[in-house]
């Protein structure tokens, strides 16, 4: 009987990982300025489809941390965005391109009090060939963020690493 289960469960999961063809995962490390107030250390992962010549779909997000010294202790607070966009190469020649992006953000800032922050972004950047099957990328984003407390404000994500393509 779990034999069956089992094997029920790798077809599902076969079966669902059938949209990942022909995609691209992106890894990479930068710095997020949130509400400009605190620089937090930004480790970034995301999903690229290609939808088109040079278009892609971006599914992904980030795990960003910031620390403070407090009374003797050292307190973390953490930044969480999600992202959901589209992204525009324009290609100067077989091994470099210049990328434009924009779409939705989803933000989580978790510290005393915790913050829900959501609003469009648009990036800028550059991706350089290194590989046949990676891309150096070097990117801007600038988020346009609503939430408490001033309801509307800016934030800005700098960062750089390696598009894998598969």
């Amino acid at each position: 009987m779990k034999k069956a289960r089992l094997f029920t469960l790798a077809i599902l999961l076969a079966a669902a990982a059938g949209p990942l063809q022909a995609q691209s995962f992106l890894a990479g490390i930068g710095v997020d300025f949130v509400r400009h107030d605190r620089a937090f250390l930004d480790l970034r992962a995301a999903y690229l489809k290609p939808i088109n010549p040079d278009v892609e779909l971006t599914l992904g997000g980030s795990f960003a941390i910031v620390t403070e010294k407090k009374d003797g202790r050292v307190e973390p607070d953490f930044f969480i965005p999600l992202d959901g966009g589209v992204i525009f190469l324009f290609p100067v020649n077989e091994t470099f391109a210049y990328q434009f992006g924009l779409g939705v953000t989803v933000q989580f800032l978790l510290q005393n009090p915790n913050r829900f922050y959501a609003g469009p972004y648009l990036g800028l950047g550059v991706r350089f060939g290194v590989h046949p099957y990676m891309e150096w990328y070097i990117e801007g984003r600038q988020d346009l963020i609503f939430g408490e407390p001033e309801w509307i404000d800016t934030s800005t994500r700098l960062s750089t690493g390696v598009v894998f393509k598969l």
